[in-house]
């Protein structure tokens, strides 16, 4: 049988040391633009689109699967697509 969850972080909140370690690849990425784009440069195009691809996971949201939201969160997007569409249309 489960115990009941009493303490530690919030759902959704980043563990600390997640976050630092997330930091310091940004800086190290952003520190190496240019030897990174050359080093690109030297793969072969699917080489290239591999990596690509798997960086692009690392700086995009992932899917949403709206089998897993709840009843609450559906009403919130829903209420949110309206009030954009009548601000757009």
């Amino acid at each position: 049988m489960k115990g009941k969850k009493t303490g530690g972080r919030v759902k959704g909140t980043p563990n600390k040391t997640s976050e630092e370690i997330r930091q310091s690849l940004v800086k190290l990425l952003s520190n190496n633009l240019e030897q990174l784009q050359k080093d690109l440069e030297t793969l072969k195009p699917k080489e290239r689109a591999t990596i690509l691809i798997s960086l692009a996971k690392h700086v995009t949201a992932p899917a949403i699967n709206p089998e897993r939201l709840t009843e609450e969160q559906l009403i919130q997007i829903i209420t949110y697509l309206k009030e954009n569409e009548q601000t757009t249309s």
